[in-house]
């Protein structure tokens, strides 16, 4: 279920995602980047996290926020799934913490390690709320009070990042430049410290989004699968496959098999 945000928090939240499922046993999940930052709350048993290092797992905390990913990621679970997350824009966890959002890239901070003792309290509200709804209501109460003081400095990324998105991660570098009056040094640098990857990543997985979209209006044949891969900016059907494989660990064909999305970038795999 995925629920819009107060038209106040509209410039820092993206949307509100609930995922429930009451299913035994190990369930194996993918998650791959959409551009955007977040915070997830566990009301139901927190997931297990695999290492792309080591291949360890490491259980999920209650309550974390996650910066932007570079790779896909393998997570699981053991018991029943309760999540909210809250999906901010991709600047969205700059402007709640202040902390450089290249140092939260590949990482899932507790709560309580970024915003200190009044995450307690939020983790509290949330996870013993009666429904959906008062959970979202205690959050957005925080984070009013939190993100006035950080929108302002994310100008220049917000404004990039809109652009992008209009032109579906086809807009130049020079061409973000000439119309935002920056120069290339200066909105690399924001974007590192504002989203946590550059510019041309950013643009590659809003590019990389724009296509799963197509893809989701359906593919007949190998045809339609090539014409939708050059829609979306890609030089021919192995720069596609190769850029999809390279983000989400699958082949478009792949992708479109899967039946238990939960997300456009996240779905439950095969057992």
């Amino acid at each position: 279920m995925q629920i819009a945000p107060a038209p106040i928090l509209a410039n820092i939240i993206r949307h509100y995602l609930i995922l429930e499922n009451d299913s035994g046993g190990q369930v194996n999940y993918r998650l791959f980047s959409d551009g955007n930052t977040g915070m997830v709350f566990h009301f139901g048993i927190p997931f297990w996290q695999i290492s792309e290092r080591d291949a360890t797992s490491f259980k999920q905390p209650e309550s974390f926020v996650y910066g932007q990913i570079s790779h896909f990621q393998n997570t699981f679970s053991n018991g029943k799934v309760g999540m909210l997350i809250v999906v901010f824009q991709p600047y969205g966890v700059y402007a709640l913490s202040g902390i450089s959002a290249g140092e939260l890239r590949n990482s899932v901070i507790p709560l309580k390690e970024l915003i200190g003792a009044e995450a307690l309290q939020l983790e509290e509200q949330v996870l013993t709320a009666p429904d959906h709804f008062q959970r979202i209501q205690h959050i957005e109460n925080f984070l009013i009070k939190r993100v006035k003081k950080g929108l302002k400095s994310v100008e220049i990324v917000q404004n990039a990042s809109q652009v992008i998105t209009f032109h579906k991660g086809l807009a130049s570098i020079e061409m973000l430049c000439e119309k935002l009056q920056v120069g290339e040094r200066q909105l690399e640098r924001k974007f590192n410290e504002h989203i946590g990857i550059s510019p041309k990543h950013f643009s590659g997985i809003v590019r990389l989004q724009a296509f799963l979209k197509l893809l989701q209006a359906g593919v007949a044949d190998e045809d339609n699968l090539t014409q939708k891969g050059y829609e979306a900016g890609f030089y021919d059907q192995a720069h596609t496959i190769r850029e999809f494989r390279k983000n989400a660990g699958l082949t478009p064909r792949q992708y479109l098999s899967q039946t238990r999305l939960l997300a456009i970038n996240f779905m439950q795999l095969p057992d």
